[in-house]
């Protein structure tokens, strides 16, 4: 009978060396992932809360709120979200629902399946084809993020011939 290469000689009976199991890799939704310090909160579709919501870290949201959100990182409303009031961000991302002006520093982007009503400032800004859009824009040169001082009333929409005036198309 062939050996196979094993000493006859040897010693079957000690322990084989254990093994210890690959630590687990998932991550849960608050942990940062490696070389990274960001942390995102999740909020599921059945909360409801009312007031306003401030946090520094990445922000999603599935369930509905209304008030105001104040973050300093990027804000996600979920294809489930609805929102009834402002959104201050540096990421503005909507998929669900927005009752209210959105403000980002760095973009504001309105998915196919999003929709707001209200206005949107910030420097850069994107509308997906399929998105419901009802209000302005302004990207203008001043702070991101911050409305135009004015004498108008935040949250109404100029009229044609206002919007005419504004952009010298009429003569």
């Amino acid at each position: 009978m062939r050996n196979f290469g094993l000493d006859q000689r040897q010693d079957f009976t000690q322990p084989s060396p254990t093994v210890q199991p690959p630590p687990a890799t998932f991550r849960s939704a608050t942990a940062p992932t490696p070389g990274t310090q960001r942390s995102v909160a999740v909020l599921g579709p059945t909360l409801r809360f009312k007031g306003e919501l401030s946090a520094e870290e990445d922000f999603i949201l599935q369930g509905r709120i209304e008030g105001s959100i104040k973050h300093t990182q990027s804000v996600t409303i979920g294809t489930e979200g609805v929102v009834q009031g402002n959104i201050h961000a540096r990421v503005v991302t909507v998929d669900g629902s927005v009752e209210g002006d959105l403000h980002g520093t760095e973009s504001v982007v309105i998915n196919a399946t999003g929709r707001v009503s209200g206005n949107v400032f910030a420097p850069r800004v994107g509308i997906i084809d399929g998105a419901l859009f009802n209000g302005r824009i302004d990207m203008g040169s001043r702070q991101a993020g911050t409305p135009q001082q004015s004498n108008e009333a935040v949250g109404v929409p100029l009229s044609a011939e206002e919007t005419e005036r504004m952009f010298g198309t009429k003569s």
